[in-house]
Formats: C-alpha cells, sequence, structure tokens
C-alpha cells in the first residue's frame, strides 16, 4: 500500500488527523511503520524544507536528499532514530533523536556531526568461515573478519559510533554505569543524562531490568534497560537539545 489512512497512521506523526483522509505509508525498511517517519513527511512537516507534499517529492526524487549518507530517492523511505538526514545543495542537516512529547523529532545538527551516527549492537553471531557478525538497530549488520574478533569484545547493547556511510567503527560506549545515556522508548523517552544504578533482573529478558538516568537538572528517570542506549562517557557526543 502507497498510502494509509491518518486515522490508522503512527500516533506521533505531526500531521492532522481530521484535514485530509490519507497520508503517506512508509515502505519496508530499517524501522517498523510504528517507529518510523516518511522522508516526505519529514521534509513537510518537520524540517519544513517543503511547503506541500508535491515539493517534497520533487525535492526527493531529484536527488538532493541524503540519509545515513546515501541518497534516497523513495519519498516512503522509512526514517527513525539517531538516522542522519542532510540536504548538502542547502546545507541543512538533521539527526533523528527521541522526543518526551512525540517519540521522534528532527533536530539540526553542525555538518560535522553529519558524518557519524549512532547504533546499539542488539544481536551477535557466527557467520561462515568462522566471521563474527554484529546485529545493529536500524537493520545495519557488521561483519568482523575471524582473526580480528579478539580486537571487538563488544556486549550487546554497546553503542558504536560508526562513520557514514562506509560504517567505520570509530568509537564504542558501553551500558554502564557512570556513562551517558539517552531513554529511547517508553514513557520517559527523550530524557538524558547520565546512566546511574542499573539493577539486572534475575530474568534474561532485558525489560525487566531497571535503569535510572540522573538528568542535569537533578532529576531522576527509570525506564528498563532495552530502552537505554548510550551516546557518550560523561558527556554527549551527538546534539541532543
Amino acid at each position: 500500500m502507497v498510502h494509509i489512512t491518518r486515522n490508522a497512521s503512527p500516533w506521533f506523526l505531526l500531521i492532522s488527523k481530521k484535514q485530509y483522509k490519507w497520508t503517506v505509508r512508509t515502505v519496508p525498511g530499517a524501522h517498523s511503520l510504528n517507529q518510523s517517519v516518511p522522508l516526505s513527511i519529514l521534509l513537510r512537516d518537520y524540517i519544513h524544507a517543503a511547503v506541500t507534499l508535491k515539493e517534497a517529492k520533487t525535492i526527493i526524487s531529484s536527488g538532493e536528499v541524503l540519509v545515513d549518507g546515501k541518497v534516497r530517492l523513495d519519498y516512503r523511505f522509512p526514517v527513525g532514530l539517531m538516522d542522519v538526514i542532510s540536504i548538502p545543495s542547502a546545507d541543512l542537516y538533521y539527526r533523528i533523536i527521541p522526543d518526551n512529547a512525540r517519540f521522534l523529532k528532527a533536530i539540526e545538527i553542525p555538518r560535522e556531526e553529519s558524518s557519524f551516527k549512532l547504533v546499539r549492537i542488539l544481536n551477535k553471531s557466527l557467520v561462515k568461515n568462522g566471521d563474527l557478525q554484529l546485529n545493529l538497530d536500524s537493520g545495519r549488520n557488521i561483519q568482523i573478519i575471524k582473526d580480528n574478533i579478539a580486537e571487538y569484545k563488544y556486549s550487546t547493547l554497546t553503542t558504536l559510533k560508526i562513520a557514514l556511510p562506509n560504517q567505520e567503527i570509530l568509537e564504542t560506549y558501553e551500558l554502564k554505569e557512570g556513562n551517558y545515556g539517552i531513554i529511547i522508548g517508553g514513557k520517559n523517552a527523550g530524557r538524558h543524562g547520565i546512566i546511574g544504578k542499573i539493577q539486572m533482573s534475575q530474568y534474561k529478558r532485558r525489560v525487566y531490568s531497571v535503569v535510572n538516568i540522573q538528568s542535569k537538572d537533578g532529576k531522576t528517570y527509570e525506564s528498563n534497560l532495552e530502552n537505554i542506549m548510550a551516546i557518550g562517557t560523561t558527556q554527549p557526543v551527538i546534539k541532543v537539545e
């Protein structure tokens, strides 16, 4: 389906639910329907690079818009958490971050910051020839050849800072007490600060483990381990406000 009714579209989209019946539906991709924004809607309603959907389609089809360093020509392309959107011809650069009010929001970032992205390791697996594959969020995979596995002893939920678009690993940030983290889901999405106490559950599922985030205003926010992303050591390495 190319379109979806506005009432059935994700609740967080910045569109009027009553003005028209239909809106753009994302195509299958790195982010699911309920965790992404169609690229054309992002240009029109989030960063205001276009006034109408037709204008947004024209900009996208002309090859002016890059997502994570790659040109995207489909106006239905799904854009989600931590994705970097660039329009070099207009010197515009944005990152999608979690938001407490609308789940996802686009914030303008310096051009230098658009050269990298943060991703989490969700799983690790051995593949053909004994190589190690890091399964990341946003549908990415990074393969480590078996001779170099000893150099990449990363635990799951570790955050990787990768170059765009070649995915070279630049830095890593563990999800541990004392590092800087941000909540990416749940009622406290968008809250960020120093990771405080991590209460690991006796069960193996991450959703039962509780993590505290101590924000700079002195408040403490809680979420489960699955909803926490490390984004730095003592300070965030990305713009978050």
